[in-house]
């Protein structure tokens, strides 16, 4: 027996699919984000996924009320350590905020 309530027009199932691609593209783009590693001048390589990005907001935070010279023990990407200042940290939270800027929009959108 065929219900009539569950047939779809096509306008539906294409609303349907375009938001089953969206969120598809969301995702991929969370993972991508996740996935963010960004290099200094000094040539650090650090994490830049969201998480990293607040960890190093608050420690430019920190640092800065410490006064110039001042320093924190920081995990780069490849789990090595540095004394990192808070110009360092500042560029890279510049450069993962511009490669998580990058990802935001959707080519074609």
């Amino acid at each position: 027996m065929i219900d009539w309530n569950e047939l779809q027009t096509a306008e539906q199932k294409a609303a349907q699919a375009s938001k089953t691609a969206r969120e598809a593209w969301k995702a991929q783009r969370s993972e991508t984000v996740a996935r963010i590693a960004v290099t200094t001048t000094a040539g650090n390589t650090f994490d830049g996924d969201e998480t990293s990005q607040g960890r190093m907001a608050r420690a430019i935070l920190g640092l800065q009320a410490l006064g110039e010279g001042a320093t924190i023990r920081w995990v780069l990407a490849d789990n090595s350590e540095i004394q990192a200042t808070a110009a360092e940290l500042t560029e890279a939270l510049q450069l993962a905020g511009q490669a998580q800027a990058a990802l935001w929009i959707e080519e074609g959108a």
